[in-house]
């Protein structure tokens, strides 16, 4: 579902959003001590939005330059949403407890209540299916992202090597010819001597990348499990 006009915190994410930007305290360590609500058929959101078949072609996964931990995470959320089913869902009860004041075993019971009256095909069950569906679609992504920053650092490597053994190639040629190649040969010792320090930015920039990529997508898949363990343990 996508967000409305209303602003960055408007949409079905706000409250994960405000999760993410408000504080940094993760949502396990929110006390539970936010009040219920009384369960009412407006306090639902319903989606009207198809929902997306294919993941992989939706995510926007793929940073560009320096990206923050925050910013990294928000993309996780935002690729959460281009999932998103129709209906009431995992998503929607996952949401609706973080506006409540987080996802702790009050606020997930008094959203499941209050989304039951909108949306009467809401069961545990659902809960559980759906729940299990994001991780694994937000896994495979994860994956799939992984696989081809992994593939574009091994070329890289490759390329490095193969140029590196060239020039010494070229070096070792030099060497044995007259005064009239010194300077050539200079040059090429002066391109060696300087391709590390040439692919070493590049080759960081993908691990750091790549690490950036699981640490917030284990994060997220973290606080959604934490959803799943109370849905398992407390829902009826």
């Amino acid at each position: 579902m996508s967000e409305s006009s209303g602003g960055f915190g408007s949409g079905i994410l706000k409250g994960l959003k405000n999760l993410l930007f408000v504080s940094d305290q993760p949502a396990q360590q929110i006390p539970s001590t936010a009040p219920a609500v009384t369960p009412t058929p407006q306090q639902a959101p319903i989606k009207t939005g198809p929902a997306v078949e294919t993941v992989a072609e939706n995510s926007q996964f793929t940073p560009i330059g320096a990206v923050s931990d925050k910013d990294m995470k928000l993309k996780v959320y935002q690729l959460l949403e281009s999932m998103n089913k129709p209906g009431c869902d995992f998503f929607e009860v996952w949401n609706a407890s973080i506006e409540m004041g987080g996802a702790n075993t009050t606020n997930v019971k008094a959203a499941f209540t209050s989304l039951k009256y909108a949306d009467s095909s809401l069961t545990k069950a659902k809960l559980t299916e759906t729940g299990e569906y994001y991780k694994k679609n937000l896994t495979s992504v994860l994956d799939q992202e992984t696989t081809k920053r992994t593939d574009e650092k091994q070329r890289l490597e490759k390329e490095k090597e193969q140029l590196k053994a060239s020039l010494v190639a070229d070096i070792g040629s030099l060497e044995e010819q007259i005064r009239s190649l010194q300077e050539k040969l200079a040059t090429k010792k002066e391109e060696r001597d300087t391709i590390d320090g040439k692919y070493k930015p590049r080759l960081a920039d993908i691990d750091n990348r790549i690490y950036n990529g699981q640490q917030s997508v284990n994060s997220v898949i973290a606080e959604m499990q934490q959803v799943l363990d109370i849905i398992q343990k407390d829902l009826t």
